[in-house]
């Protein structure tokens, strides 16, 4: 029979205690290793896809650049501009078809009350005729993809004329 005492004892649950200690560290150490690869596995793979998510698009536009260029082309060729302007119109029917089926939406803003979200004001226009905050004018479309704006409209906000105008205007008729 071995008989051991309290200090031998404590060495032998120290040095399990510390081989323990070792694998865990063995273990923490390939775990941020395993972390930092796949981290930077997952650049990769977000870097590669954002790279070629792009193609897509490419191969659905290609048709529209090919016929601009040939539109463009027989215009040197012949000079009939009603020819020319019906093949533009084409092309722009299929760019706006195209960037629809990628979910690409066009909207205006044109009589519709004012959203900072969906407009920007590039002016604003004194009248009467219409409520306040209401958009009158469209100087260039928006576009959103899904519920996200990517362009907001460009448009020309009412605003009511001041009452020193209403009163010189009504004036001037009298």
């Amino acid at each position: 029979m071995d008989i051991k005492g309290p200090v031998t004892r404590l060495k032998e649950i120290f040095l399990e205690r510390e081989t323990q200690a070792k694998d865990f560290k063995d273990k923490y150490l390939r775990a941020l290793a395993e972390l930092d690869n796949f981290r930077k596995r997952t650049e990769k793979d977000m870097e590669e896809y954002r790279k070629y998510s792009k193609v897509d698009f490419f191969i659905q536009i290609i048709p529209a650049i090919d016929n601009l260029d040939r539109a463009i082309g027989g215009c040197e060729l012949n000079a009939n501009y009603e020819s020319f302007y019906k093949g533009m119109e084409i092309i722009q029917r299929q760019l706006k078809d195209t960037l629809k089926v990628l979910g690409l939406v066009e909207f205006s803003g044109l009589g519709e009350k004012f959203d900072p979200a969906r407009h920007e004001a590039v002016g604003m226009v004194e009248t009467d005729a219409q409520p306040e905050n209401m958009v009158i004018e469209e100087i260039s479309k928006g576009y959103m993809v899904g519920d996200k704006v990517i362009k907001p409209a460009k448009v020309l906000v009412s605003r009511p004329k001041p009452e020193g105008e209403q009163e010189n205007a009504e004036n001037n008729r009298n």
